[in-house]
């Protein structure tokens, strides 16, 4: 099965509870990777995978829920496989 297909199917079927706890999950994930195998900041991480610095803040605190797009990009920065994003 699809990678997309399965995140979509397990996120959208959660709880509104349980979509914010991912998010926020997901967003720690994302600056722990980003703190440990880069030494770029906020503002540099965000122009690499073209997001503005206010973006990439709101995506590490859980705030916002990023595309997939924007996912993939993320990983490639980071040199990880987007399924690394999630664990």
């Amino acid at each position: 099965m699809c990678f997309y297909f399965l995140v979509k199917q397990e996120f959208y079927g959660m709880e509104n509870e349980d979509h914010d706890k991912a998010l926020i999950k997901l967003g720690i994930t994302i600056r722990k990777l980003r703190e440990k195998t880069t030494s770029l900041s906020q503002e540099k991480f965000g122009l690499e995978v073209d997001l503005s610095e206010n973006q990439i803040r709101r995506i590490e605190k859980g705030q916002t829920n990023p595309t997939i797009k924007s996912l993939f990009k993320i990983a490639g920065v980071l040199n990880v496989n987007i399924k690394d994003l999630f664990d």
